[in-house]
Formats: structure tokens, sequence, C-alpha cells
């Protein structure tokens, strides 16, 4: 269960040290840079917008940019939202850059997921940054019986419930290996590096961690992740929400030198304020809609457990019935018994029949035939139906049973002429 919600804090506070909120045209160096335009695209659907914003002359010679102007800006276009600019970053002026902007949802509360791609002219160098992953977790006494009962009920545990972890440990225990599964393979590990961590809005903590290694293509690479987690108490209970944006900064050449670039974009992060308001909005409706969808599920839980209740109350009726109605037959029975007795020691010439038919009672016993098979067996008496399973167990009741509906077989019992 989700407690509290951050996914503003996701772009803004997971990727960089974002500055206060700006406009999506930033000032790079000497002058400034406009976003791209919007693009057209579909809801919900990966967005992939070439980010090219150099003029003509820039164009021509890409490797010999004005002096203090190595960046354009960048903007993030939100494609749910009419294609505004979410955020806005610095990539290399010649670089060829693609995003993918969509969400993910938990109810009705939207989370997004950017992918970006920077990419040099030649292809030597690429900088990624994977869509965020968020994890949510409880500890407390109330938090451990709830998933100890879950575990004892075979209950599999969530993927987005995870405690948190240093950013190192992260990347060695969950982001690599999971790198691994699609096929990013990174060799040779070096260069474990932890930064140092930073204290955000709203207790918030931010950690980044990184390691060097080789890919199968041959480059060196940089696999970092920025954390951030926030903290919360409430009646005991401690509760985590934290997320993880992983970057891979890959090159034929030098990795520190390409790993400048990843550090400048992370660095230059600004967000749309508009993009900011709309994206609170649709995740505070998100918020009230969970919440009354958690209050109709307790209501309705409410409902069934009352329900539960009388009928519980009902079979205990039922039962206590039954069982005064058992003890009358019994006693009946009792009764017939020690006439049947009486009567059977005033025949002096009883046939063997009539004398296992009055020992059987006298042991409480009775015999039953199987119509299928003709087989007879002696079962315990005082039950007005007897049943027999395929695999040669018997159950009596003194109510009638739907034999076929559990694949079993009424028996019939003997009277003592039939014995």
């Amino acid at each position: 269960m989700r407690v509290f919600a951050y996914s503003l804090l996701v772009l803004a506070i997971g990727l960089s040290a974002c500055e206060s909120p700006k406009t999506a045209a930033t000032e790079v160096g000497d002058e400034t840079v406009a976003a791209p335009p919007p693009a057209q695209s579909t809801p919900n659907q990966p967005t992939i917008v070439p980010a090219n914003v150099m003029s003509p002359s820039e164009a021509q010679n890409p490797s010999d940019p004005p002096p203090g102007q190595q960046y354009r800006l960048l903007g993030v276009i939100d494609p749910d939202m009419n294609n505004i600019v979410a955020f806005a970053l610095k990539v290399p002026r010649d670089w060829q850059v693609q995003q993918s902007f969509k969400r993910k949802w938990n109810g009705a509360i939207p989370s997004p997921q950017v992918y970006l791609s920077f990419r040099s002219p030649d292809g030597s160098q690429q900088i990624e940054y994977l869509p965020a992953v968020e994890y949510t977790y409880a500890d407390g006494p109330m938090a451990q019986n709830m998933r100890a009962q879950m575990q004892s009920m075979g209950m599999p545990r969530m993927e987005s419930e995870l405690p948190p972890m240093p950013a190192l440990t992260y990347i060695k225990r969950v982001l690599l290996p999971t790198l691994a599964q699609r096929g990013l393979v990174l060799r040779n590990v070096t260069n474990e590096t932890v930064l140092p961590a930073q204290q955000a809005a709203n207790q918030v903590t931010k950690t980044s961690a990184y390691v060097d290694g080789e890919l199968g293509n041959g480059r060196r690479a940089r696999i970092e992740c920025r954390l951030s987690q926030q903290t919360m108490q409430a009646n005991g209970e401690t509760y985590y929400a934290w997320n993880v944006i992983p970057s891979i900064t890959q090159t034929n050449a030098d990795l520190a030198a390409s790993y400048a670039h990843a550090k400048a974009a992370q660095e230059s992060i600004t967000m749309n304020p508009t993009w900011v308001k709309l994206n609170n909005d649709v995740v505070q409706r998100g918020q009230r809609a969970n919440y009354q969808t958690g209050e109709d599920n307790l209501a309705a839980q409410r409902r069934m457990t009352e329900i539960q209740r009388q009928g519980h109350e009902q079979r205990m009726a039922d039962i206590q019935r039954q069982g005064a109605a058992s003890t009358a037959r019994y006693n009946d029975h009792m009764a017939a018994m020690d006439a049947d007795k009486a009567a059977f020691d005033a025949r002096t010439n009883s046939q063997d029949q009539q004398h296992e038919y009055f020992v059987d009672a006298i042991r409480e016993k009775e015999k039953y035939a199987d119509p299928s098979t003709g087989e007879r067996v002696k079962v315990d008496a005082g039950y007005n139906h007897v049943y027999t399973d395929r695999q040669g167990h018997y159950y009596g009741s003194n109510t009638p049973v739907n034999a076929g509906s559990v694949d079993w077989q009424e028996l019939q019992k003997l009277s003592m002429k039939q014995y």
C-alpha cells in the first residue's frame, strides 16, 4: 500500500539538485535558447523527439561552437498535456537526442516515466537516462505481521515493495543484475564511488553512486544511480518512499570527459512551473480517487464480514438443532435395541442371521450394502445416510448429501431379514 506519494519529486529531485523553477527557455552562456517545438503523439505512448536547436551556421560546423556555448537547452515534452515542456536540461550542442515520456499508474496516481538518450555525432559517446523506478516500504510491528501473514498464505511480495538501501548497494544488488537480464552486462567492475549525500525539500535525502566497467561492445561505461528517499513515521510504523533514476555513460575514449556531459545535464535541470502545477493537479485527483476506492473497499469488507457473522450464527443454531435431534434419535435407538434384545432373548430358535443382527445392534453397528458392487460393510450406527468414496472411506450423515457432486455412493441399510 502506498502510504504517501511524491511522483513530482522523481524528475526534479531524482535527476539533480534543481534550482528554483524557471521557464523552458533558459540562458546558456550569452544567448537564450528556446525549447524545441511541440511534437504530436498519442497519450500514454512513448514519444521520440529529435531535439536539435542549432542554427544552420552552427549545424555546418558543430565541432567548433562559439565560446561558452558548448551546450544547448533541451525541452522534455509531455505528450499527455498538449506537448507542454515538463522540464529542460543542457545537452552537448552537436549531439543527437531522443526522448520518451509516458506514465505508469498506481491506481489513479500517475508516475512520469522519462527516457533520454544523448549521442555524439560520431557515435563514440552515449549517455542514457532510464525511467525512474519507485519503491515503498513499511517497517514496524503491524507491517511485519502483515508480511508474515502474506508469506504464510503463499502470497508473493510486490515488486515495488523493497526496503531502502544505499545507492552503491542498489547498483550491485538490483541495477546490474537487471541490466544483465536485458543483455547489458558490465564486466571488470572497478571504481566503486559513493557521492556525498544531500538534503532536499520535503525531508528528502538524495544520494548517488556509480561504478565503472567494460561493456560487451568493448566500450568503457559508468553505471550510475541517483536515489531519493523520503521517510515518515506514524502510529509506531516507519514508512519509506524512495526512487532511483539510473544512467549509463559509455564511450570509446575518455570516460571522465563523457561523464562530465552527464553531470552537466543533471545539474542544469529546470522545471516548468506550469507543467508542475498541471501534473500536481492530476496527482492530487488520483490520490483522492485512490482514497475513495480504499474507503469503498473497506465498506465492502465490513458488509461481507457482517454477512459472514450472520451465516456463522445460523450455522451454529443449525448444528445445535441437529445435535438435539441426533441425541433424541440415539435415545430412541437405544430403547429399540433394548426391546430387540429382549425379543431376541425370548426367541430360543433364533437364526444366525438374527444373532448377527442383534450383536451388531449391541455393538452399535449396522450393516450396509453398496448397490453398485454388492459389497457389504458394517459401520457405526446412528446415521440416517451412509456414503462411501472411491478410496474406501465411509461417511455417516443425518441429512442427505448430493453424493454425485462429491463422487460418493450412498449405501443401502440392511434390515434383519436382509442380513
